[in-house]
């Protein structure tokens, strides 16, 4: 039974859900959706906030809906029921499925609790916020060339290695072999993606294949000869009845961590950067108050987060925002449509570094909340820093080339000019 509330008629609610079909079809299927798609997200939360897509998934766009669902301990992640009608039937033969079949992102209590908690007490305030100096350092470092150039692809010259070097540095992968790790991981990220294709599926497996193999060989190096790391906590850690982490499981907490601690903060800085560049005025502000470093870092989350969606599944029936869900449904929740929903933030559409209405959803929510919030924001804060500090002025000088993604979206060129202040 589907219970709606609002006086629309059974016509006009047949109408709304054709025009929210064609408004997620557009953010799907073309490639001007995918360049531009707060503006679909806003007609799906208009049209049929809670809505049953013609693709078979539950599409949900407001941020209280959004908020409650996630929270809902009623729902969770079934590996199985999304693989199946994902991939069909066969999708355990790809490595990369096969990853996402074990991690710890697809479980649900009991072992969730289990995995979560021993994450938590190794991946510790203490351990994140010991990284700032290590940050700041990284930054000038990687800076230094595009300062003397005057510019250049601060996306790939800057945002992606930082992240990567930064995770590296806590997991306690050599820097030298950090670098290698970026194609293999960011292949695997994307059977994340709503459109992957079989080509891409088999990129993902190579991907998965690569990385797996390097971390087997990273964990038997960090048991005989252990470090201060994150990885080497992981191994020495020991559960209430002694016993020890597996080998799968270190190596999936090494994929997740690596994986999810990279690509993800690489697109939250460089979409930052496509903020404030593209509103000079903001950037003005934050130049004359560099106390706006902190809210300035959950606008950019909020206005243009690097995550867009995440899914879940519901065992039994649930009902969002006045309409009863079925059990065994796929949901999709738009989390970068919740973070525009006029009901939650004043003039939604605005990039304003100063707002402070409370936090955007963009880690998502419950228990599935985002592992590496804190040395995200640590380091969009330090990068920014020291953007101000190093750079008199930047700008763009090319139009920004999107990635063709949705779930993890950013860009794939970012071309500035930078002019250095005086450092003496």
């Amino acid at each position: 039974m589907t219970v709606r509330t609002g006086p629309h008629t059974r016509d006009d609610s047949a109408d709304r859900a054709r025009a929210a079909d064609a408004a997620l079809a557009e953010v799907l299927l073309t490639p001007e959706g995918r360049a531009e798609p707060y503006s679909r997200y806003k007609r799906l939360r208009e049209l049929d906030p809670v809505h049953h897509s013609g693709f078979g998934m539950w599409i949900i766009s407001r941020y209280d809906d959004v908020d409650a669902l996630l929270r809902d301990s009623s729902v969770g992640k079934d590996v199985r029921l999304f693989m199946q009608g994902r991939f069909g039937g066969d999708w355990e033969e790809h490595a990369s499925l096969r990853r996402m079949g074990t991690s710890m992102l697809w479980a649900n209590p009991p072992e969730h609790t289990r995995l979560r908690r021993i994450v938590n007490n190794t991946f510790t305030v203490r351990r994140v916020a010991a990284l700032e100096g290590f940050i700041e350092k990284l930054a000038d470092e990687l800076l230094d060339p595009i300062a003397r150039a005057g510019g250049g692809d601060i996306l790939n010259e800057f945002c992606y290695p930082l992240p990567l070097q930064v995770i590296a540095e806590l997991l306690g992968v050599p820097q030298r072999d950090a670098p290698s790790l970026r194609e293999p991981m960011r292949d695997f990220q994307r059977t994340f993606e709503l459109g992957l294709t079989a080509d891409e599926l088999l990129q993902a497996d190579a991907g998965a294949e690569f990385s797996d193999e390097y971390f087997r060989g990273l964990v038997a190096a960090k048991r005989a000869e252990p470090a201060d790391d994150l990885l080497s906590a992981l191994i020495a850690h020991e559960d209430d009845d002694g016993g020890k982490l597996s080998e799968i499981e270190l190596i999936g907490y090494c994929n997740m961590i690596m994986g999810a601690g990279f690509e993800t903060t690489t697109h939250l800085l460089a979409n930052g950067l496509n903020a404030l560049l593209s509103h000079p005025d903001q950037l003005a502000r934050l130049r004359a108050d560099p106390e706006l470093v902190e809210p300035a870092v959950e606008e950019i989350l909020r206005y243009d987060p690097p995550v867009h969606l995440v899914l879940r599944m519901n065992a039994g029936p649930v009902t969002v925002g006045g309409v009863e869900i079925p059990g065994g449904q796929v949901i999709a929740t738009i989390l970068a449509g919740a973070n525009r929903d006029p009901d939650r933030f004043t003039d939604p559409e605005r990039f304003d570094i100063g707002r402070r209405e409370g936090l955007p959803i963009s880690f998502s929510a419950g228990i599935h909340h985002c592992l590496g919030w804190a040395l995200a924001k640590l380091q969009a804060e330090v990068v920014l820093r020291v953007l101000l500090r190093r750079f008199d002025h930047m700008e763009l000088v090319a139009e920004p080339v999107r990635r063709p993604r949705l779930t993890l979206r950013g860009f794939e060129t970012l071309d500035v000019k930078t002019v250095e202040g005086d450092r003496s």
